[in-house]
């Protein structure tokens, strides 16, 4: 994922890591709290999930989303 600096105006990202853990867990909860999904992958969001800082309804929301995913892929 290449940093975007849409919502993301207030920190260089020219050195931003994103290989690090808690930098990409603070990455995706700024994204996903500005409404920036677009460049997002699914996948990435289902793994960190349980780490970001987000409104708890919409995180109960993802999860209850990821495991009916998960269901209807094992039907």
């Amino acid at each position: 994922m290449k940093p975007d600096k849409k919502y993301i105006w207030d920190y260089d990202l020219k050195s931003i890591d994103l290989k690090n853990k808690r930098i990409l867990r603070w990455y995706l909860s700024r994204k996903i709290n500005f409404g920036d999904w677009e460049s997002l992958k699914s996948e990435l969001i289902k793994k960190h999930l349980d780490y970001l800082e987000i409104d708890p309804t919409l995180k109960q929301m993802l999860k209850k989303y990821y495991a009916s995913k998960k269901a209807e892929d094992n039907s």
